[in-house]
């Protein structure tokens, strides 16, 4: 998810994993639109041992995961 603030060159994404049975968030980090953020997020989730991952085509994700652990498909992403 991302928003604003005042105007478009402060965009501010709100990276989260939410657990896909019970729709809790695990972690979530507040950051730029950056692959740090999401190795930050990734970093968060360890503790949870998270070894699959649902995402958009974002090529950040795609360079981060293992493609054996990485789905593209909105399907099983939050709408």
């Amino acid at each position: 998810m991302w928003s604003f603030v005042q105007s478009k060159e402060r965009q501010r994404w709100l990276w989260h994993a939410i657990d896909h049975h019970t729709g809790e968030v695990l972690a979530y980090v507040l950051s730029d639109h950056k692959d740090t953020a999401f190795v930050q997020l990734k970093t968060l989730l360890e503790p949870f041992g998270i070894t699959q991952f649902y995402t958009d085509g974002w090529s950040a994700y795609q360079r981060l995961l293992h493609p054996a652990f990485h789905t593209i498909d909105k399907a099983n992403t939050q709408t």
